[in-house]
């Protein structure tokens, strides 16, 4: 195991995609179901001609000891209880209307049987979470100094990526060369200012901008295009 395993650690275990996410049953959607019932029953006493407020106020209360005892249970036993805060909840607010959408949900969820994976991606997209790769997350942690660095490790070098690598990795190599720039990156600088690509060679030159005036001078005296080096107002020199 190297230094960067050691650091990372273990990865944590992804779940088989047919290991249900929501413990979601039979028992739910039949909750939901007698609680939608009993509320309609409540709702149609409301209307009638010898309703009371107060007495329909009581009925109305008294339908909610259902999902709030089934609620409690679940509760002392450590189950799943978003079915039963989310019938609580909506049989509260819009009585028989909001049980039985609760009595869909968990129908749907209970014949669909989310994985964790699944609900992971939904939360994530929701949310703007963008995927990663593992190895760029580890790069990033790297550059940022949350991992030691493994000297042992193979490096690719940066010329070849600047000439044969996708243009996402090229602009990785100008991002990692524009925040630690040494004097041993300027012959990849001067490739990359005369890159075919030209938003590499536009990075380039946002690179070198951003130079004091000397090294300017050294980074464009091996620039062959003198328009590239008017852009940034030095004017090349020979070697």
């Amino acid at each position: 195991m190297t230094e960067v395993d050691r650091a990372i650690g273990p990865e944590p275990a992804v779940p088989p995609l047919g290991e249900a996410g929501l413990d979601v049953g039979p028992t739910e959607v039949l909750l939901a179901l007698a609680t939608a019932v009993l509320s309609l029953a409540v709702l149609v006493y409301g209307m009638s001609a010898i309703a009371s407020a107060p007495i329909f106020i009581l009925l109305h209360l008294a339908v909610l000891i259902v999902p709030a005892v089934f609620l409690r249970r679940r509760m002392r036993r450590g189950g799943e209880l978003t079915v039963p805060v989310l019938l609580l909840v909506a049989t509260f607010a819009a009585g028989p209307v909001g049980a039985l959408g609760c009595a869909a949900m968990a129908l749907a969820l209970w014949r669909q049987n989310p994985s964790p994976a699944r609900l992971q991606d939904w939360y994530d997209y929701i949310a703007g979470v963008v995927a990663r790769m593992p190895l760029t997350r580890i790069y990033d942690e790297l550059t940022s100094g949350r991992l030691p660095s493994d000297p042992a490790a193979k490096v690719p070098r940066f010329g070849p990526i600047l000439e044969g690598a996708s243009l996402e990795e090229q602009q990785r190599v100008l991002g990692v060369v524009g925040r630690r720039y040494h004097a041993d990156f300027r012959p990849v600088l001067r490739k990359a200012l005369r890159n075919k690509n030209v938003f590499i060679r536009a990075q380039a030159a946002a690179v070198a901008s951003g130079l004091d005036a000397d090294e300017k001078n050294r980074v464009w005296s091996g620039v062959v295009d003198p328009a590239a080096a008017a852009t940034l107002d030095v004017k090349p020199r020979q070697p």
